[in-house]
């Protein structure tokens, strides 16, 4: 008996250890923090009192109030972007276009919504930039102008397309996230995996281009499926949807700074340069034999910023600005879109990642910011998917919902 309780506390000294080790070849996850989440009714303006439904709450920090700022007419809304005007533009997927929603008179609910432009394949991000608006599509991305500046951008080109060849056309994860470094004069173009776990150069990857569609090259690969994507202090951040049929949690999903050269684990590694279980399923297996390239890729991973729970699918990654109160100033926002194949669902949330002041690149903590959506994990009931985010000047939070409920929330401070 005493020996079985020697062995005991030998153990749990010895994982304690593991867990605090944060070198080569160790996950160390960041630490849960609890906000004392406060749950509400979301807010329904009269206008969209038969698009929303009435039964719907969110839980919240104190503090801040959920409403809608538009729903109906929507077709998997994906990320959104301000464009001139201070007018908040959404990328609806499903229906190739992006949608305006403009709201002259800042009362929080859109006045009304209009097709800026059409004829998209699968638009699922936007972004504005010296005067155009880019809009990122499966196989491509599109520059359009509006000449006449009446909201509607009829003229439009391709900025750029996928590289030719390799697997780099449709098919897989299929979504395609740009930022824009107006100091470089830099594009950023991230492109996600074919398939679950294979070998493939031309997909995977963050491709860097130059801000006139020319120069394309490899900033960054090994990372699966990078959907969000925004800069912050110079630094290009993106997080990452990881690989499945690894266990419901392996491997963790990061957040991270995008380094020039960086490999991010994809597609035999994760967290701290961890090996996957090779023998999992026949997509693993298929990569062997491994190879000294493999080996040092393994070995240049870096700790990232975070890593949080796995399969929980992060979307849009949204900084704070100076705008927002003191407690969430200094962190980030990731829409958590949700798992699928997991025992028990994740996700269906929106979390903030707390950081020091500064050009700080390790998360303190992650908390739940926004929750509700998921209302049964193990039967995986859920009414939204959450999914794009954006900020303005005023501390709003905009939550843009792609599944089940469409609609753009907003999620709003009593004291601004």
């Amino acid at each position: 008996m005493r020996r079985s309780l020697v062995s005991s506390l030998l153990l749990m000294l010895l994982c304690s250890s593991c867990s605090a080790q944060t070198g080569p070849g160790t996950v160390a996850m960041t630490p849960a923090k609890e906000l004392g989440l406060t749950e509400q009714p979301v807010r329904i303006p009269a206008k969209y009192r038969s698009a929303f439904p009435e039964d719907k709450t969110l839980s919240v920090p104190a503090g801040y109030t959920v409403s809608v700022f538009h729903a109906g007419g929507l077709n998997k809304p994906r990320f959104m972007a301000w464009g001139p005007d201070s007018v908040l533009h959404v990328a609806d997927k499903n229906a190739g276009a992006v949608i305006a929603l403009p709201d002259r008179d800042r009362d929080g609910v859109a006045d009304t919504a209009f097709v800026a432009a059409s004829g998209f394949n699968r638009s699922h991000d936007v972004k504005f930039y010296n005067g155009a608006m880019y809009v990122a599509e499966e196989t491509k991305v599109t520059k359009c102008i509006d000449a006449d500046k009446d909201g509607i951008y009829e003229s439009r080109s391709t900025f750029v397309t996928m590289v030719t060849g390799g697997q780099q056309g449709g098919g897989g994860h299929d979504t395609r996230t740009i930022v824009f470094d107006a100091a470089k004069k830099k594009m950023y173009l991230s492109i996600g995996s074919l398939c679950n776990a294979c070998r493939e150069e031309d997909r995977a990857i963050i491709e860097e281009w130059n801000d006139d569609g020319t120069g394309r090259r490899v900033f960054a690969n090994g990372c699966r499926n990078a959907v969000g994507m925004t800069l912050h202090n110079g630094r290009l951040w993106a997080n990452n949807n990881g690989f499945d049929w690894q266990g419901d949690d392996i491997p963790p999903e990061w957040v991270d700074v995008v380094r020039d050269g960086g490999f991010y684990g994809y597609p035999y590694a994760y967290g701290h340069g961890v090996w996957v279980d090779f023998n999992a399923n026949s997509d693993y297996r298929s990569l062997l034999p491994l190879t000294a390239l493999d080996s040092a890729r393994v070995r240049s991973m870096k700790q990232p910023a975070a890593l949080i729970q796995a399969h929980s699918a992060p979307m849009a990654l949204e900084f704070a600005n100076p705008s927002f109160p003191a407690a969430f100033r200094n962190g980030a926002f990731t829409a958590l879109r949700g798992s699928w194949n997991r025992k028990v669902a994740t996700g269906f949330k929106v979390v903030y990642l707390d950081f020091d002041a500064g050009d700080d690149t390790t998360a303190n903590s992650v908390a739940d910011f926004v929750t509700g959506f998921l209302t049964d994990a193990e039967r995986k009931k859920a009414w939204g998917r959450p999914v794009g985010l954006e900020t303005d000047a005023r501390g709003n939070l905009y939550l843009g919902v792609d599944d089940i409920t469409e609609c753009i929330l907003i999620i709003s401070p009593t004291k601004k």
